[in-house]
């Protein structure tokens, strides 16, 4: 007899909703977390009234069915928790913002592209939005294959690199876009359908995780060490010396933290995971005493996102206004805007001050985006993440689906880097391909 039907190793939004519906289903369930809160990379920090996102949640209204199902269980829509996102985004180059990227209103402005490179976009986006070019199911069998983000940008035209693929890959998953594939990327933009009606939790992006934890058994501050196969079952080893066996247990940690965790995963397990590596991402919110926004032209709009271009700056890759994105973000009066660091400086700058961070933050976004930016903040967040997003790698790509072909086993995995896709929804999805499997071994 084990002690649970269960175990779901991580309380992120991947293992909260793999457990609701196992729980769901009737099965004895449970949740160990090494955090002292759930959520994972979708908690929240609140300070003095201001709502600080530790990650960057957005919700398309296309392209993300399996949180939009959640959302509608949960009655979030019905509650007010979900707000819709109006002012645009713009890609920022040569000191001055471009407004409407990934709009319809773009081809007013060209979104900052040259014409020439304009039109090479359209048939980019031609070849990859034919039926069937980019299944996100399936996306290692994408008519893009292992190419690279970088390598997709040149076969069309290179400012396509500079002024679009890389800032919004750079300042959205931490990517550098020579070792990141294509197709999971170009997936996200092809499904969302551009920038267009988006959304966000109105009080914060925990919101889905708190939701779904109030109702679930979670064992915060329980970290997991070992998960091993024991007959037919898992058991499962906690830092604090304690044991726990279960009939199944999945695995929603980031996939370079697994290894470790399940040394002895089978080959075509091991492979993948190894392969499935991480970006590092670092963010800074600064709490301002006013609510400033990035400098724009007299008639330009307001902005909740500016994704600066290549070479645009040594330090940052893009900001968030946060109080232009959803109000409840600050207190009223007050402003919330998120610096983005760039990929290639996150390495250098993890193991950094907190103090030194910020400095080095406040000091580029004003002099490259936000006038008065310095004066104006009363206190920052720093928000480090060692394996923040999937990177997607081509040889993951090439892996992946050896992996997802693979017979059900009493330790099972769920997460974005199931589907190589930096996003919640590949998150919440994944639930939907560990369910059925861990069943079909439960029921046998």
């Amino acid at each position: 007899m084990t002690d649970l039907d269960v175990a779901v190793i991580g309380a992120g939004i991947a293992g909260l909703v793999t457990a609701h519906k196992l729980a769901q289903a009737g099965y004895r369930v449970e949740l160990f977390e090494s955090e002292s809160e759930a959520g994972g990379r979708m908690r929240c920090g609140r300070i003095d009234g201001y709502v600080i996102d530790r990650g960057a949640e957005t919700l398309a209204p296309y392209g993300y069915p399996a949180t939009w199902r959640m959302i509608r269980e949960l009655g979030l829509e019905e509650s007010g928790d979900v707000h819709r996102i109006r002012p645009p985004v713009a890609l920022w180059r040569g000191g001055r913002a471009y407004p409407w990227m990934g709009h319809p209103k773009s081809v007013l402005t060209r979104a900052g592209l040259s014409p020439g490179a304009w039109f090479q976009m359209l048939r980019m986006m031609a070849h990859t939005g034919k039926p069937g070019a980019l299944d996100p199911e399936r996306i290692e069998e994408s008519v893009l294959g292992t190419m690279t983000v970088t390598e997709l940008g040149q076969k069309y035209h290179p400012d396509l690199v500079d002024h679009m693929l890389e800032p919004i890959s750079a300042s959205a998953f931490g990517w550098i876009p020579e070792r990141s594939g294509a197709a999971p990327l170009m997936a996200i933009v092809q499904g969302t359908r551009g920038i267009l009606r988006w959304r966000t939790y109105r009080h914060g992006q925990d919101t889905m995780a708190r939701t779904l934890a109030k109702n679930l058994t979670v064992h915060l501050g329980r970290r997991v060490v070992n998960v091993r196969r024991d007959g037919a079952g898992a058991r499962i080893s906690c830092a604090d010396g304690s044991e726990v066996t279960a009939r199944a247990a999945v695995l929603t940690l980031p996939s370079p933290q697994i290894p470790d965790v399940y040394p002895d995963a089978p080959a075509v397990e091991s492979d993948f995971l190894h392969s499935s590596t991480f970006s590092s991402v670092m963010r800074v919110a600064c709490m301002l005493d006013r609510p400033l926004e990035p400098r724009r032209r007299r008639m330009g709009p307001k902005l909740y996102a500016a994704l600066l271009a290549r070479g645009e700056s040594p330090l940052l890759v893009g900001c968030t206004v946060e109080h232009n994105k959803c109000p409840e973000r600050a207190p009223a009066g007050k402003g919330l805007i998120s610096l983005l660091i760039a990929p290639h400086r996150v390495p250098e700058l993890l193991d950094a001050s907190d103090e030194e961070v910020s400095r080095m933050v406040l000091e580029e976004g004003e002099r490259q985006l936000v006038d008065g930016l310095r004066e104006a903040c009363v206190g920052t967040d720093v928000i480090r993440w060692r394996d923040a997003l999937p990177e997607a790698p081509p040889k993951s790509l090439a892996l992946r689906g050896a992996f997802v072909r693979r017979d059900p086993s009493p330790i099972e995995y769920a997460g974005d880097w199931v589907y190589l896709r930096p996003s919640s929804e590949a998150a919440i999805a994944s639930a939907d391909l560990a369910v059925p499997r861990v069943r079909a071994l439960l029921e046998r």
